[in-house]
């Protein structure tokens, strides 16, 4: 081979690698750009929140870019929580928050799963309950009625198998307290969720028991369809059923709304009814309930 194709031969080398080397110094910069992109909402004590991107942070205060005010500096002392946004806080391409509370409707619960540290406290009108995520997926509860009877211990364990796609298992037990400490019962049930925090449809079913300390009973099949729809950023329709599949079956329906301004309140009120036999007798007292965030 003369000197002359080796020459040529060399040239072609270079210009075919050419490219490859601009991309592999380019690839740095790219995943850099990506990171700066990174959407993070930014929570201040009372309540007010930031969406944007976090130019800089200090021992000071933090930098954010938001799309609506442009650049806000924000004292660290009032700063409550700094969070990247997922896909679940998203609405349409619109941040909703990512509500803990959609965890829950009237009575009945679902399959979507609480990290560790997310807790939340329910206030009803016949009385209190608080529920702590011990770890992630896992939750731990109790409510009550206002003259303590019954006292009712609640576990959950949420199975997150796809991002539309959840599985719940729970336990309620519990005793009527100083009325009768004797009398316990308890209801183990399952629930399929279809959806997500904004949108989600419940399918769920279980078995109840209870025994005074000499007899005990059981219950013929409890099932129940719940779902909730995000209709804006503060306020969502929520439905709630319990169905009794024995001898006489009767459902209890309650639909009704939620209003909630941040991520740590919510309220929501709905009418019940119960249908027997093919009737429908509406229950004239509204159900109301107040979430707090602990």
């Amino acid at each position: 081979m003369s000197a002359k194709s080796i020459f040529r031969l060399l040239l072609v080398s270079l210009i075919g690698t050419g490219p490859v080397l601009p991309s592999l110094t380019q690839e740095p910069a790219l995943e850099s750009q990506q990171q700066v992109r990174r959407m993070y909402v930014v929570i201040k004590n009372d309540g007010t929140e930031f969406l944007g991107t976090i130019v800089s942070q200090d021992e000071r205060e933090v930098i954010i870019d938001t799309e609506r005010i442009g650049r806000v500096a924000i004292p660290k002392h009032e700063i409550r929580e700094i969070r990247e946004v997922s896909q679940r806080d998203m609405r349409d391409g619109v941040y909703v928050g990512s509500n803990i509370f959609s965890s829950r409707y009237f009575f009945t619960t679902n399959g979507l799963s609480l990290k560790k540290g997310e807790h939340y406290a329910l206030i009803n009108l016949y009385g209190p309950e608080a529920h702590f995520s011990l770890a992630d997926n896992f939750t731990l509860g109790g409510l009550t009625t206002w003259v303590g009877v019954p006292i009712v211990l609640s576990l959950k364990y949420a199975v997150h198998v796809t991002e539309n796609l959840h599985f719940g298992l729970g336990l309620l037990g519990g005793t009527l307290s100083w009325y009768n400490f004797g009398s316990v019962g308890g209801l183990a049930y399952g629930s399929v969720t279809a959806g997500n925090f904004n949108n989600n449809l419940t399918f769920s079913g279980g078995y109840a028991g209870v025994t005074n300390g000499e007899d005990v009973s059981g219950s013929e099949p409890l099932l129940s369809i719940a779902g909730m729809v995000r209709l804006g950023k503060n306020i969502s329709l929520v439905g709630d059923s319990f169905i009794y599949a024995g001898p006489n079956p009767f459902a209890i329906v309650m639909p009704g709304l939620r209003f909630s301004r941040n991520e740590q309140r919510a309220f929501q009120f709905g009418f019940a009814g119960v249908i027997v036999e093919g009737e429908a007798i509406p229950f004239p007292i509204p159900v109301l309930g107040w979430f707090l965030k602990i």
